[in-house]
């Protein structure tokens, strides 16, 4: 005898199915999250995860003390609530500091690491020295193991003020001719050999002209960094063919003419 299905019997029982299950799982994931949630607040008030160790990751020397200084405030606070985000402003406040890294590490440790700003040169004027970064950025501190930084004199530079932290060329005046003066140094840097003289600084004087000063003797008026290569190739020509006797300034503003002049009242 054959048997008959009760079709719409077995369509009913199948949505039934197919709408338990999701609503099952839903449940379930619901459940989960609010596990998680209760086991996350309670991590964020448990002493378990305040913090006790602080690791230094490549930090220089000259940074450590600054540094820890501003990490003494995070001791015995929960690493999970703490801002990672405001910890690391407040580092990278430190002049000498171009940025920094903060991570957690569980349960209750940090690592911070720090990248120092590097000091490019010095620049000296009538009342004060200062030492600036490639970005123009006083700083407070620096590596003085290092060589020598470059001078650059700056003539007439009473205006000239600014504290650590802050950018030498945003002054209004000299600004444009320091930005002008560090595209030289890092020209010379690179153009090893290339240089006809030694240089002892680099001056700039009250109307923004860069001047190379060479051993006392010689002065190369270059005006700012742009083509270098064609000037300096200009002034190497000259003192190989015809070299001027000494003391001289020779006026390499435009590299199709040289101007030799011998020091007046105003280089001296």
């Amino acid at each position: 005898m054959r048997r008959v299905k009760n079709r719409p019997a077995l369509r009913s029982r199948g949505y039934l199915h197919a709408m338990i299950r999701p609503i099952v799982v839903v449940s379930v994931l619901s459940a989960l999250a609010y596990g998680v949630h209760f086991l996350y607040q309670r991590a964020l008030i448990s002493s378990d995860f305040s913090i006790q160790r602080v690791r230094l990751h490549q930090v220089p020397n000259m940074l450590i003390e600054p540094v820890r200084a501003r990490l003494r405030p995070a001791y015995g606070k929960n690493l999970l609530a703490l801002d990672l985000g405001a910890l690391r402003t407040s580092i990278e406040e430190l002049p000498a500091v171009h940025s920094a890294s903060v991570r957690r590490v569980l349960p209750d440790g940090l690592i911070v690491s720090v990248v120092a700003r590097d000091p490019k040169v010095r620049v000296v004027s009538d009342q004060t020295t200062y030492i600036i970064d490639r970005e123009g950025v006083v700083l407070d501190t620096y590596d003085r193991q290092r060589p020598q930084l470059p001078k650059i004199r700056l003539v007439d530079g009473d205006s000239l003020k600014s504290a650590p932290g802050e950018h030498l060329t945003d002054d209004p005046q000299h600004g444009p001719s320091l930005l002008s003066a560090l595209a030289i140094v890092d020209w010379m840097a690179q153009a090893d050999g290339e240089f006809p003289k030694p240089v002892d600084h680099i001056r700039i004087d009250a109307k923004g002209i860069v001047l190379v000063a060479t051993s006392g003797q010689l002065e190369i008026l270059l005006g700012d960094e742009r083509r270098m290569a064609a000037k300096m190739a200009a002034v190497r020509s000259l003192l190989h063919a015809n070299p001027p006797g000494a003391p001289s300034v020779i006026d390499a503003r435009y590299t199709d003419m040289l101007v030799v002049r011998a020091f007046g009242p105003e280089e001296d």
